[in-house]
């Protein structure tokens, strides 16, 4: 048995130092144009969610889904959001934002694929950010109640009012021009 149990920590040991040698030796790829290895791209979102699902507080949005929040979320979201995760209101144009597909991983791009966080979950993203993946901690820009105007956003992206589509289309063709 103590046999067993020696050798068992001789190949753990082993497995450490090799894992350890692999990192400082930088034989890891970190550049972003190559595609990440299988074990990574089924690895990281995993531990993504776990750890958005384990930090953020299960809520319900306090701000009511009316044409003024929803404008104003959209506001913050054509501002701050749209080149990442995609403009709202493009109609079946909609595509993946060639900003937030040049990131790894791939900003999600909303306009095309809902999120499948929790009302909860989006505020602490937002709020919090997630570190290494270009999503910025917005809560020291944003108050707690414009980032929950934004979360009524991202639920509604692709089914908002057309009086609120009207307004942000309005308001981003005046920011291109």
């Amino acid at each position: 048995m103590k046999k067993l149990v020696f050798g068992i920590t001789v190949c753990l040991v082993i497995a450490l130092m090799i894992g350890v040698g692999v990192f400082r030796l930088g034989l890891l790829p970190v550049n972003a144009d190559v595609p990440p290895s299988g074990l990574e791209t089924r690895f990281i979102p995993i531990v993504v969610h776990a750890s958005v699902a384990s930090h953020a507080e299960e809520q319900p949005n306090p701000v009511a889904s009316t044409d003024e929040n929803l404008i104003a979320g959209g506001e913050v979201y054509t501002e701050l959001c749209a080149r990442c995760h995609g403009i709202p209101g493009r109609g079946s144009g909609r595509g993946p934002s060639v900003l937030g597909a040049s990131f790894y991983p791939p900003a999600p791009q909303f306009t095309v694929q809902p999120s499948d966080y929790s009302e909860g979950q989006l505020f602490w993203i937002v709020k919090h950010g997630i570190r290494n993946t270009g999503m910025p901690a917005w809560g020291r820009l944003l108050t707690d109640h414009d980032i929950w105007q934004v979360v009524a956003v991202l639920r509604r992206l692709n089914s908002l009012p057309s009086a609120v589509e009207t307004v942000l289309k309005e308001g981003h063709n005046e920011g291109n021009q």
